[in-house]
C-alpha cells in the first residue's frame, strides 16, 4: 500500500458496517476481474444496461424489462408499483417497482436528482449505478424491513439485506401505497430471513423489541443501544436530512489529560444542548416569548430556530470525507464553505455549541468510530481562517496526544463510562421519549421549529406553490426530529453495574481477590490427555480439547457460600474416533510427515487453539437473538447448547469438520475446494459465519448449520465449482478470498464490522469484508530483520483494531483501514491472544507459562 488512503476503502465501524460501498461499475470490474469466464456475476446487487435487453422478450410483456434477468424457479409476478424513489444518500431516482416471489426489480423511468443541487441528470461516479440500468435485490437476503419518512411523511421503506446491503424506497402514492407493498411482502413473498416486525410503526416496533431490557441489563453497549434507536426512530445512512444522531458526552476539551471516572468532565445529559448555558437559555426564552407579538401560533413557537440535526450538521463533520466532500462543495455552490464557519476544532466546535444562539447540534456517529474524519488525508484546500490558521486536520484537544485514534478511543471510552451508562435515559427522553414534544418538552427547554416535528403540518393541503415550497425546503434544510418512540413514561435507566454479575457470580467482590484458580480435579491430570489445545467457554460450562483429539467438559455454576465466585467440576470426556480423523492416504503420497511438535508454527498439520470453535448453530443462535427479550431466554440458551456442534481443522485429509460435544458425532466434512491442509478456522459472534485459511493461501467462508443464510451469501461462481454439498446444510463454502501468496497462518472476523483479517507465512495481512468476500488492502507490519516473517497469531476486536504477533516475538497494532498504531516486542512466543475491554487489554499466554 502507498499510505495514502481512498475514502471509497475506507472501513467506517458501525454495527453491520453500514459504509456507502462501491458503485456498481467498481463491483461489475472487479467480479469481471476475479471471474473473467463467469457468464454472470452476483454482485450487491444485478443489474442490466436498457440496450442490453434480451432480444427474446416480447415488447409487449409489461414486465420485459424485469425478464432480462434469470428467474428462479417457480418465481412469479406478486405486486407492481408505479412511481416509486429509490434514495440515496446524494441521489433520488424514480422509477417502477416489480415484487415477485423472490426478487424486488426497479425500472429506472425518471431522471436521477442530486440530493444537494436538486439537478436532474445526476451523473456522479459514485452514483452512476442508476444510470441506464435495471436492478434485482434477492429477497432471500432480506433481513429486517423498517417504516421511515420521507419529508416527514410515513411513506417511506428502507430495507436490510443479509449482505450488508440497505435500500431505501419512498412510495409517492403515499403510506397506503407503502403499506401494501410490506403486506405482500411478508405475506406473498418467500423471505426465510426476515424477522423484524410486521409493523412499520416505529412506537410499535420500539415496544416490541425490548431492546431497552438489554441495555438496561448491560448485554449491549451504549453504542449498540443508540444505534438502534436510532434504527427505530427511522434514522438513516441513506438520508441526509434524517442521519443518525448521537449525544455530545464530554465537556472538557481542553485539559492535558482527563479522568473519565470525574463527573465534572462530562456534559449534562439531562439537558438538551441549547439549555446547558443559562445565559444563552435566557436569551433564547426571552426570544421565545416575543414570538407571539410577531404573529406566531402558540403551536409554532420555538426556542432553537436551528436543529440538533440537519444535512449541514452532517457535513460539517464529515467534510473531509468523499462522498460528503463533494455534497458540501455541491451545497455551497461549487466551493467549499468559509474556513471560519469549517469544523476545524473540536474544542472551538464546543465552545460554538456552548454560546452561540444558533448553534445546538449534537454528534454523529462517525465521531466515535472513524479517526479518519479528524484527518485531511486527501489534501483538500479548505481554506484559512480570519486569524490566519490554516485549516487541514481538526484540532484535538491536548489530552487526545495530537492523536485522532487516541481521541477516538477515549471519546469511545467515556461514550461506555459508568456516569453517561447512569444518564443516558435522559438524554434518550429529549431525542426519543416523552420531553420530545408537549408540555414535557417546553419544561425541559427542548422546543424546535414546528416544521421539524412529524405530523405538524399536512403537505398535500398546502395549496399555495409558494408556501408549499418554503415548507419542503426548511424540512430538507434545517432538521427533522426523529420519530417519538415512548409518549408518556421516562425511559428506565440502567442497572447498577455490580448487579449485572449475577446470576453467574452472586457475590460482586469475590472477583476481586481472585487472582487464580486450579480446580483440583481435570480430566488431563493423571491421564495421558496431552496439552489443552483449545478452551472455549459457553453459558455454564466450559470445553477442553486435549491433544489426544478427546473432548473435555466442565460444569461452572454461581456459589453463594463459597469463598470462589462459583464451583468449577468436571461433567463428560469424549473422544474422536480414529475414522473421525480422517488420515488420508493422498497426502502420505505426496510426503507429507507429522509434525514433531503439534504447535509447529511451520508445519501445515500443526494443531492448537487455531483449530478449532464451538458453536450452538447458525440457525439456533439466530433464533436465540430473536428471543433475546424473552424471560426464559437463559433456560433456551442452555438447552440449545446441549446440542453444541465442534468445528475443527488439522487433518490428513485436508477437511473442516464438525461434531457434536455430546456424543462427539460427526456431522460434516468437507475441504471446500481448499488445494492442501486447512491451517486455521476463526468463527463469528454469530455462530454461523466461519472463515479458514489454508496451506494455499485462499481463505474460505463458509456458513455452519443455517441453510438459508448459506444460500443468500453463497457465491454462484463457488457453488458451481464446488457442487452440492452432502452434509444436510452443516457447512457450506460461500466464498474464496484471494490476496496472499504464501499459506494463511491465522485469521480473525467481526461480524458487526462485516471484517476478515488473515496473516501469511510470508508476513502479510489481508482485509477482506466478510458476506461479500470482496478484497479491501493488504498490509505488510514492520519486522526488527530484513527478511519477511510469518504472523503467528492475529486478532480484532469490534471497534476495529487489529493486533498482529509475528515469527520474532513482536506485536503490532493497526486499524482494519492500514493505519499502524503501535508496535512492541512480547520478548517471547505467544501460543494464544485475546483483545478484551473494547480492545483496552491485550491478554496474552505464551513459552514463558504465563
Amino acid at each position: 500500500d502507498s499510505g495514502v488512503m481512498d475514502d471509497s476503502d475506507l472501513i467506517k465501524p458501525r454495527p453491520r458496517n453500514l459504509h456507502h460501498g462501491m458503485s456498481s461499475d467498481d463491483l461489475e470490474d472487479e467480479a469481471k476481474t476475479a471471474f473473467p469466464d463467469s457468464a454472470t456475476v452476483d454482485t450487491e446487487f444485478e443489474h442490466f444496461h436498457s440496450n442490453e435487453m434480451n432480444p427474446t422478450v416480447d415488447d409487449d410483456d409489461v414486465d420485459g424489462w424485469a425478464k432480462t434477468f434469470i428467474w428462479s424457479d417457480a418465481e412469479s409476478v406478486v405486486a407492481r408499483f408505479d412511481g416509486v424513489m429509490v434514495v440515496t444518500l446524494r441521489t433520488i431516482t424514480e422509477g417502477r417497482l416489480l415484487l415477485t416471489t423472490h426478487g424486488l426489480y426497479f425500472n429506472h423511468t425518471g431522471d436521477v436528482i442530486n440530493v444537494m443541487t436538486k439537478e436532474k441528470g445526476f451523473n456522479a461516479d459514485s452514483d452512476a449505478m442508476f444510470e441506464h440500468r435495471d436492478l434485482r435485490w434477492r429477497l432471500s437476503r432480506l433481513t429486517e424491513v423498517h417504516g421511515r419518512r420521507f419529508m416527514l411523511r410515513a411513506q417511506a421503506i428502507e430495507l436490510f439485506f443479509s449482505d450488508s446491503i440497505e435500500l431505501f424506497l419512498n412510495f409517492t402514492g403515499g403510506p397506503r401505497e407503502r403499506d401494501k407493498f410490506y403486506a405482500k411482502l411478508r405475506n406473498s413473498c418467500k423471505v426465510p430471513l426476515l424477522w423484524s416486525p410486521k409493523s412499520l410503526n416505529p412506537r410499535v416496533v420500539f415496544k416490541k423489541s425490548k431492546i431497552s431490557q438489554l441495555w438496561r441489563k448491560g448485554k449491549i453497549s451504549n453504542f449498540q443501544y443508540l444505534m438502534h434507536l436510532n434504527k427505530m426512530a427511522g434514522r438513516t445512512f441513506n438520508d441526509l436530512t434524517q442521519y443518525p444522531v448521537f449525544p455530545w458526552v464530554l465537556s472538557d476539551y481542553a485539559s492535558e489529560t482527563i479522568d473519565l471516572n470525574d463527573p465534572r468532565v462530562y456534559r449534562d445529559l439531562s439537558k438538551p444542548v441549547g439549555a446547558l448555558n443559562p445565559d444563552r437559555l435566557a436569551t433564547l426564552i426571552e426570544r421565545y416569548n416575543d414570538l407571539t407579538s410577531f404573529g406566531f401560533a402558540e403551536d409554532e413557537k420555538f426556542l432553537y430556530g436551528s436543529h440538533y440535526s440537519s444535512p449541514g450538521v452532517v457535513l460539517h463533520y464529515l467534510i473531509r470525507q468523499e462522498p460528503f466532500t463533494s455534497m458540501a462543495i455541491e451545497l455551497q455552490s461549487g466551493r467549499f464553505d468559509c474556513p471560519d464557519r469549517l469544523f476545524f476544532d473540536i474544542a472551538g466546535c464546543w465552545r460554538s455549541c456552548m454560546t452561540s444562539t444558533s448553534d445546538v447540534k449534537e454528534l454523529v456517529p462517525e465521531l466515535f468510530t472513524c479517526p479518519e474524519v479528524f484527518k485531511n488525508t486527501n489534501n483538500f484546500p479548505l481554506g484559512t481562517t480570519q486569524d490566519r490558521r490554516s485549516i487541514s486536520d481538526v484540532g484535538l484537544p491536548p489530552w487526545a496526544k495530537g492523536s485522532a485514534h487516541e481521541f477516538v478511543r477515549i471519546h469511545r471510552l467515556a461514550l461506555e463510562s459508568d456516569y453517561v451508562s447512569r444518564n443516558l435515559h435522559h438524554w434518550i427522553d429529549l431525542i426519543f421519549g416523552y420531553k420530545q414534544r408537549g408540555l414535557e418538552a417546553e419544561s425541559a427547554h427542548n422546543v424546535f421549529h414546528y416544521l421539524s416535528y412529524e405530523g405538524a403540518v399536512d403537505m398535500d393541503k398546502i395549496t399555495d406553490e409558494v408556501e408549499r415550497n418554503a415548507a419542503e425546503s426548511h424540512i430538507q434544510n434545517f432538521g427533522q426530529t426523529p420519530s417519538q418512540l415512548l409518549v408518556k413514561d421516562p425511559h428506565p435507566s440502567r442497572q447498577n453495574p455490580n448487579d449485572l454479575w449475577r446470576p453467574l457470580i452472586y457475590n460482586d467482590k469475590a472477583p476481586r481477590y481472585l487472582r487464580c484458580h486450579m480446580p483440583s480435579k481435570q480430566f488431563g491430570f493423571r491421564q495421558a490427555r496431552g496439552a489443552v489445545l483449545s478452551i472455549q467457554v459457553m453459558t455454564d460450562c466450559v470445553v477442553a480439547v486435549y491433544a489426544d483429539k478427546s473432548i473435555g467438559t466442565y460444569k461452572f455454576t454461581a456459589s453463594k457460600n463459597s469463598r470462589q465466585p462459583f464451583i468449577f467440576r468436571m461433567d463428560k470426556h469424549r473422544t474422536l474416533t480414529r475414522r473421525d480423523l480422517s488420515t488420508s492416504r493422498t497426502a502420505i503420497k505426496r510426503g507429507t510427515t507429522a509434525p514433531t511438535a503439534m504447535d509447529d508454527f511451520q508445519s501445515h498439520l500443526s494443531v492448537g487453539n487455531w483449530s478449532f470453535a464451538v458453536t450452538i448453530g447458525g440457525i439456533i443462535k439466530e433464533a436465540m437473538k430473536r428471543k433475546a427479550h424473552t424471560s426464559r431466554n437463559q433456560d433456551s440458551i442452555k438447552e440449545a447448547e446441549a446440542s453444541a456442534l465442534l468445528v475443527s481443522c488439522g487433518y490428513w485429509d485436508g477437511t473442516v469438520k464438525v461434531h457434536s460435544i455430546d456424543g462427539a458425532k460427526l456431522h460434516a466434512s468437507d475441504s471446500g475446494g481448499h488445494l492442501g491442509p486447512i491451517r486455521c478456522i476463526a468463527l463469528g459472534s454469530d455462530g454461523a459465519m466461519l472463515v479458514t485459511g489454508g496451506q494455499d493461501a485462499t481463505c474460505r467462508v463458509w456458513v455452519v448449520d443455517h441453510p438459508d443464510m448459506a444460500s443468500a451469501l453463497s457465491d454462484g461462481y463457488v457453488q458451481t465449482a464446488l457442487g452440492e454439498s452432502n452434509d444436510n446444510g452443516y457447512l457450506t463454502c460461500c466464498h474464496v478470498l484471494w490476496g496472499h501468496d504464501t499459506p494463511v497462518t491465522c485469521l480473525d472476523l467481526s461480524v458487526d464490522l462485516d471484517v476478515v483479517v488473515s496473516g501469511s507465512a510470508g508476513g502479510t495481512i489481508c482485509v477482506h469484508t466478510l458476506r461479500r468476500g470482496r478484497f479491501v488492502r493488504s498490509i505488510k507490519p514492520w519486522f526488527k530483520s530484513q527478511r519477511d516473517l510469518g504472523v503467528r497469531k492475529i486478532v480484532m476486536e469490534h471497534h476495529g483494531t487489529l493486533v498482529a504477533h509475528l515469527q520474532d516475538g513482536t506485536l503490532h497494532s493497526y486499524t482494519i483501514n492500514g493505519v499502524h498504531l503501535h508496535s512492541k516486542d512480547a520478548e517471547e512466543t505467544l501460543h494464544d491472544m485475546k483483545l478484551c475491554s473494547g480492545g483496552q487489554m491485550l491478554v496474552t499466554g505464551g513459552d514463558k507459562g504465563i
